[in-house]
């Protein structure tokens, strides 16, 4: 009689079924993820709550084998289904901080009463509003970017595994209580590092005969139909494809990706603004019943402004840039390093804007504006070329950005008839070169006259047969629209 039988296997796979559950429940109780049953290479119905306010949720988890092909070059596929996360603002709120849970806490507010005044008597007292310190957020938002940054360098280790294996998620959204919702259709990223189809096929222009010692490397992102649901409205598509493209150079002795070039191309983008702006309304209010003794403080970001004040009136917005560098200067001096090139592309970009105006009398009246074919393209200068030579010193780094719009237009509809166009700008171009950025980063407290009276903004602007068609009908619409903006 054979050990291995029908009966036997069958028993056995049932009897591992079982045990599974058995795991599945001291997983939980040791980490806190859930996962209900197993299914054929998946898991399925995961739920982890990372922190309060916070859940993730995965309908089903799970590996498909397959052979590599030219447009998909992996062999393993990751494939999340129904991927969803809930965030709810107001159980979520901010943080609280160390010196925070210290006043807060009864007994150590009992023991240094007790230091001061030892016979005197608790007194009631009024609840303290505690400004939120936008400089220590701040500090630690630089600190996690670079953190970030040190573990993408990490992940280029392991890429000779990573490019066996690519993440697709399908019907993913994120839910936000009480606000809206957004859902992703497709979401897929891989990675591909074939040196002959990603040379051939790149769109950025690198050393044409790389050394031995380097190889290239490609991420491709691909987003498809990203939908906004308000809460208690209908779905809204407000972007039908995206494709993410990040090229560079992998070095046997160094770490991370050099030599970067990206490309994002967007499809048809539009941009529900009223429907937003009540989103963000909603969050604030949320904000401020999770944490309502917390009183907001000023901003303090540096702003293009700021720069431009201190360069022209030195000494005035010096001690807030110098902060501000010297948290973000690790962070955006390795990007100005490791980043050659930017590339957007947008197809469609649409936003229309509700306005109440009593010169229509009391129906909403809708602003639109619509822009086609949207370019943008920044790139590094080449310190030894013209173009950087004629306006710059070689010391400097210096970018150059180059802009373009076609058919943008401006039209206002009161949903009585056609909508009625009253700006049309076939075209728009400009060119701006720069070392700003650089000039930011390396900003110190040296008062060199010389080092001030530097080139640092060239730029020109190009409009191309704009057109004004305004009715005697619009006069009146559009001094309330001044009057309802001023």
């Amino acid at each position: 009689m054979s050990l291995i039988n029908p009966s036997s296997l069958l028993g056995l796979v049932v009897s591992l079924y079982l045990i599974s559950f058995v795991v599945f429940a001291i997983l939980r109780i040791a980490t806190g993820i859930s996962i209900q049953r197993i299914g054929y290479f998946s898991l399925r119905r995961i739920a982890y709550t990372p922190r309060e306010g916070v859940r993730l949720d995965v309908r089903g988890i799970g590996l498909q084998l397959h052979r590599p092909t030219f447009a998909q070059p992996t062999w393993v596929s990751l494939r999340l289904t129904e991927f969803k996360v809930t965030v709810d603002p107001k159980i979520l709120g901010p943080s609280k901080t160390a010196k925070d849970d210290i006043l807060e806490n009864p007994k150590t507010r009992a023991a240094n009463g007790s230091a001061h005044s030892p016979s005197s008597s608790p007194k009631p007292t009024k609840p303290i509003l505690r400004p939120t310190d936008t400089g220590s957020s701040r500090s630690r938002t630089w600190k996690r970017l670079t953190k970030l940054k040190e573990q993408l360098k990490k992940i280029h280790e392991k890429i000779h595994w990573l490019r066996l294996v690519d993440v697709v998620a399908l019907n993913s959204s994120c839910i936000i209580s009480d606000i809206g919702k957004f859902e992703i259709g497709t979401f897929n990223l891989a990675v591909d590092t074939r040196r002959k189809t990603v040379d051939r096929g790149r769109l950025f222009q690198h050393k044409k005969f790389p050394s031995e010692d380097q190889r290239p490397a490609e991420w491709m992102l691909t987003i498809k139909s990203v939908l906004f649901t308000p809460q208690g409205k209908g779905s809204l598509e407000i972007l039908d494809i995206c494709n993410l493209n990040v090229h560079g150079l992998l070095y046997r002795h160094l770490a991370g990706l050099r030599d970067a070039s990206v490309s994002l191309k967007l499809g048809r983008i539009h941009i529900p603004f009223d429907e937003l702006v009540e989103c963000q309304r909603r969050v604030q209010r949320c904000q401020h019943l999770s944490n309502p003794e917390s009183v907001p403080t000023a901003d303090h970001d540096v702003s293009f402004t700021d720069v431009i004040e201190e360069l022209d009136r030195p000494g005035s917005r010096e001690s807030k840039i110098v902060r501000t560098v010297s948290e973000s200067k690790e962070f955006i001096s390795s990007l100005l390093r490791g980043v050659q090139e930017i590339q957007l592309g947008i197809s469609f970009v649409g936003m229309s804007k509700r306005v109440h105006l009593p010169a229509n009398n009391g129906s909403p009246l809708y602003l639109n504006v619509a822009m086609n074919e949207i370019g943008i393209d920044l790139h590094r200068l080449d310190p030894n070329s013209p173009a950087h030579r004629m306006y710059f010193s070689p010391k400097d780094i210096a970018h150059q950005a180059l802009i373009a719009a076609i058919s943008i237009s401006v039209s206002l509809d009161d949903g009585n008839r056609k909508p009625d166009k009253i700006l049309y700008i076939p075209m728009a171009t400009t060119t701006i070169k720069t070392t700003l950025p650089s000039k930011t980063v390396a900003f110190s407290e040296d008062k060199n006259a010389a080092e001030r009276n530097t080139n640092m903004l060239f730029s020109n602007l190009v409009v191309t047969s704009p057109s004004v068609d305004v009715d005697p009908k619009h006069i009146a619409l559009i001094f309330e629209l001044l009057q309802y903006y001023d």
